[in-house]
């Protein structure tokens, strides 16, 4: 899977910029119509400016078109990028540290523990879109447009401004909800992470980065969580997830391959037999029977 974050902050073909550890970015898109899977270490906010994309996790669809807006987690999803017209978008990416510090700053203007209730949220969040945000949009689209590096004092404080009405918006509980969850403890964080990324084919030390962990120390903390190794208990989820749809769905095995997270199809199948005995076609005509 593509780390999307990398890709942006690498790529000279977008404009964009860094105040502290933000980045900034116009992203404009003329590919053709493709389905594909990507991941971030970096959390991001995406407000769309022309065209339509869609979001995909293993709980939900989400479709957006211009003036939409979505806050998506660090973690992996499947994106669909139509062809119909060019999407662009305006894309703000920021690590946990800088939510950690925006909380610790904040501490005394927010109420955490009224407003830092915990909620079980999916990795993508739709954003109620006010008069604000979309002053807001409009003076990012001003600095693209100037060509010129922007007065990092003011970006950086114009952007805690915007958190903040998010964060205190009875519309956005969710997103507050998120922002809390970053100073729970690690093996709480380490959960949330894992069951939201299981279904997505990401390597051992993907999931390392997204835990802010090394490996070896991300190793341990999964068994200490799980009671299991990593790479079997992530497995073992995938042939559940897949043992799931091949009772309820009629995704071709295809789909389930790739809606699993497994490399293709044929490592699916291999995977599934190994694990089931049996081949994931064999399994559902054995359920239909």
């Amino acid at each position: 899977m593509t780390n999307v974050f990398t890709y942006i902050r690498e790529c000279e073909l977008f404009k964009k910029f860094t105040v502290d550890e933000l980045l900034f970015v116009e992203f404009k898109c003329m590919i053709e119509e493709i389905r594909f899977g990507m991941w971030s270490d970096a959390n991001y906010f995406v407000f769309v400016t022309n065209g339509k994309k869609m979001w995909k996790t293993h709980r939900g669809e989400y479709m957006v078109k211009a003036g939409d807006a979505l806050f998506v987690k660090k973690g992996a999803h499947i994106a669909h990028q139509f062809h119909s017209e060019d999407y662009c978008a305006l894309m703000i990416f920021m690590p946990d540290e800088f939510i950690k510090k925006f909380m610790l700053k904040f501490s005394d203007t927010i109420s955490f523990k009224n407003d830092c209730e915990h909620l079980d949220s999916d990795g993508v969040l739709r954003i109620h879109v006010d008069d604000f945000l979309v002053s807001y949009m409009k003076s990012l689209e001003v600095y693209f447009e100037a060509n010129n590096n922007p007065n990092p004092n003011v970006i950086r404080l114009k952007f805690e401004e915007l958190l903040l009405n998010i964060f205190t918006s009875n519309k956005n509980q969710e997103i507050a909800s998120y922002f809390c969850s970053l100073q729970a403890s690690n093996s709480v964080q380490l959960k949330d992470i894992i069951m939201d990324n299981y279904p997505y084919n990401l390597k051992l030390e993907e999931y390392a980065t997204l835990a802010n962990m090394s490996l070896s120390t991300f190793k341990r903390s999964f068994k200490s969580v799980f009671n299991e190794s990593p790479g079997r208990w992530i497995t073992n989820k995938k042939i559940e997830l897949a043992t799931q749809f091949l009772k309820t769905t009629d995704k071709t095995i295809n789909e389930i391959a790739y809606d699993c997270g497994f490399e293709d199809p044929s490592h699916f199948i291999k995977v599934f037999k190994k694990h089931e005995k049996i081949t994931p076609l064999a399994y559902r005509n054995k359920v239909a029977s």
